[in-house]
């Protein structure tokens, strides 16, 4: 099969040095070299997350795993949570804590809009253990703000949990100078590693102020994790087996972060979106997000009149060998989804893309 262009939201194509881990032997889950890896990757976690002191793990799983490893480690059945919502994923973070046995509201917003800060701190009247958002929003190419919703939750005395999925290495995210109690990603997004590994960052404060003893589970409980790394740390420090290839194309695609920089790397992923919208918009494409909200690592877009978005989306692959995404929800068949996220966020790449929009369109 022939691997084309691959732009839609995340997994992006993967780096040839991250490819080089897939071509090796096997190797085991344990041992001085793998105990050597995991510390350098814990260490690049953290740069990753700008939180030098959180608890770092790194989840065999996918995205998915993130939220449901902090909210079995952190909330109880009966908790009440809010929930931020301006998008798919907003709305999936509600429907993911309602199984925990939560009591979950909603605070919804229209898709392409911000978070509704009014309707947050009208919620948050009531006493609330917890507030969830999605930093960046790939249904509707929205980055939501981050502090003014801590602000509010720290200020009722609630944690917030932060779906970084698609923006963590890819937009600027400061978890521990804004605050941020308990976070995860994805490796598949902007970090362009294989999908499979979940970044999970929880504060000090969140970490010391839970009882270990009130846990259910075992394998998304993080004290597990912790227990492990603290006791197996010199030999075997995750409690499962974790694909040798997998982690270590991940721990050699954080190194590659490392090898950027994070400040050069947000420069480069805010030029590659602001080069794609522009260059859609000069075709009359509409940007879904308002200007002072638009993602730099998921450009969602309303095709001109009389452009079908599907057709579109087809047509690309079809003739181009081009993969990008439809809408999602109510956007579906009304917009069109391009990643520029590790990998994708190139120069080359963007206008490559446009060339072939402008012969279609």
């Amino acid at each position: 099969m022939e691997p084309g262009l691959l732009l839609i939201p995340g997994p992006v194509p993967l780096h040839p040095r991250v490819l080089e881990e897939f071509a090796k032997p096997a190797l085991p889950h344990y041992g001085d070299a793998w105990v050597q890896a995991y510390g350098e990757t814990v260490s690049l976690m953290r740069y990753l997350w700008s939180a030098p002191n959180h608890r770092v793990f790194s989840l065999a799983g996918p995205g998915h795993t993130g939220i449901e490893s902090i909210a079995y480690t952190f909330l109880r059945p009966g908790d009440r949570i809010v929930v931020v919502s301006n998008g798919f994923f907003g709305d999936r973070l509600r429907e993911v804590l309602l199984t925990h046995r939560l009591k979950a509201e909603v605070v919804t917003s229209p898709w392409g809009a911000g978070p509704d800060l009014d309707g947050l701190r009208s919620a948050l009247k009531h006493p609330t253990k917890a507030v969830a958002v999605v930093h960046n929003e790939t249904s509707t190419g929205v980055t939501n703000p981050l502090e003014p919703i801590l602000e509010a939750a720290h200020a009722v005395g609630a944690f917030v949990v932060v779906d970084a999925v698609s923006s963590l290495g890819g937009i600027r995210l400061p978890a521990a100078a804004i605050g941020v109690d308990a976070a995860f990603g994805a490796s598949q997004k902007c970090l362009a590693a294989p999908a499979g590994i979940t970044p999970v960052a929880v504060a000090p404060s969140l970490w010391e102020s839970t009882d270990p003893k009130g846990v259910e589970g075992w394998y998304l409980n993080l004290f597990t994790w912790e227990r492990y790394a603290r006791e197996w740390g010199e030999w075997h420090p995750t409690p499962t087996t974790i694909s040798s290839n997998l982690f270590y194309a991940f721990h050699r695609a954080l190194l590659l972060v490392k090898e950027e920089g994070l400040e050069a790397r947000y420069t480069r992923h805010a030029k590659a979106s602001a080069r794609l919208r522009d260059g859609l918009a000069s075709l009359g494409f509409a940007a879904i997000a308002s200007p002072d909200l638009v993602s730099n690592t998921v450009t969602c877009m309303s095709p001109p009149q009389g452009i079908d978005a599907n057709t579109l989306v087809k047509r690309l692959r079809l003739e181009h060998n081009i993969t990008i995404s439809g809408g999602l929800g109510p956007l579906r068949g009304r917009t069109i989804r391009i990643g520029t996220m590790g990998t994708q966020a190139e120069p080359d790449v963007v206008d490559r893309l446009l060339d072939a929009v402008r012969a279609v369109v």
